[in-house]
């Protein structure tokens, strides 16, 4: 894992992944990228983590994509061929990554503890959750350089406020404030600066204590919600809650509700 970006799993299956480019505002660097992805895969991949939580060292969540003198398209009067990698690369590191998030298996959580614009707004999107500190601000800006989206805003922005919303979101490229942002739906939550990753470690907690597989077939159902036909996606439901219904856990649920007490999921 790349010093860019810190892991640690606690005792409760809460992986905390953070941002740790506070000097560069957290700005995404190659390896920054790199460490997410790993982050991202090693959340899936080991049984120990129940739940994701990304969130930014110092002042920013994530000021957006590194920017540097050879960034631009600009910044060079000589013509330079793109590789033959390069040309054939259709989804580049910003779909590599938005696929990274959909594929995980486990909730993620983004504790937004200040700007998170451009690129770093994607991310922020890309989360099932969104928890701001009272003095966070997000943007996708990305207008207002004169380019699209990236870090897959443009396709989780408007199921996440609406169509109309996202149009106005994008089309102006401000920032929104934590308390519009909550208006909106963008964020799930505002709680005070300095009680945000309490307040996210906290509920993440909670969400940890659950039952992993039930989280994971609930992600994939909602990401395919909005783009199957309702007679497959039916199909796709039943047979996740099928599958779950045959499962320790569903057998632990059920039992505990009989004998009113708390279920203890164990992931089987």
């Amino acid at each position: 894992m790349s010093d860019d970006l810190l892991v640690d799993v606690d005792e409760h299956g809460v992986m905390l992944a953070t941002f740790n480019r506070p000097e560069r505002m957290n700005a995404l660097s190659d390896d920054l990228r790199r460490g997410l992805l790993d982050a991202l895969d090693q959340a899936s991949r080991d049984d120990a983590v129940k739940v994701l939580v990304l969130t930014g060292n110092g002042r920013a969540f994530c000021a957006g994509a590194e920017v540097g003198a050879t960034t631009s398209p600009a910044s060079s009067d000589q013509p330079r061929t793109p590789s033959r990698h390069a040309r054939l690369d259709h989804r580049g590191e910003s779909g590599r990554t938005v696929e990274a998030f959909v594929d995980c298996d486990v909730p993620v959580i983004a504790a937004i503890n200040g700007p998170a614009v451009g690129a770093g707004f994607g991310l922020a999107c890309c989360a099932d959750i969104r928890i701001m500190g009272s003095s966070a601000r997000v943007s996708p800006i990305f207008i207002k350089r004169g380019v699209a989206s990236d870090y897959g805003a443009s396709y989780w922005l408007p199921r996440i406020v609406g169509v109309a919303r996202a149009y106005e979101i994008f089309f102006e490229g401000d920032l929104v404030n934590a308390d519009r942002a909550l208006e909106i739906g963008l964020a799930n939550r505002v709680v005070p600066d300095e009680l945000l990753m309490d307040e996210a470690i906290a509920y993440a907690r909670r969400i940890a204590a659950g039952p992993p597989l039930a989280y994971t077939y609930v992600r994939r159902l909602i990401q395919r919600s909005t783009d199957m036909p309702v007679h497959e996606f039916a199909e796709m439901e039943w047979l996740f809650q099928s599958n779950l219904l045959g499962t320790s856990d569903a057998s632990e649920g059920f039992r505990s509700f009989a004998e009113q007490r708390p279920p203890e999921f164990t992931g089987q």
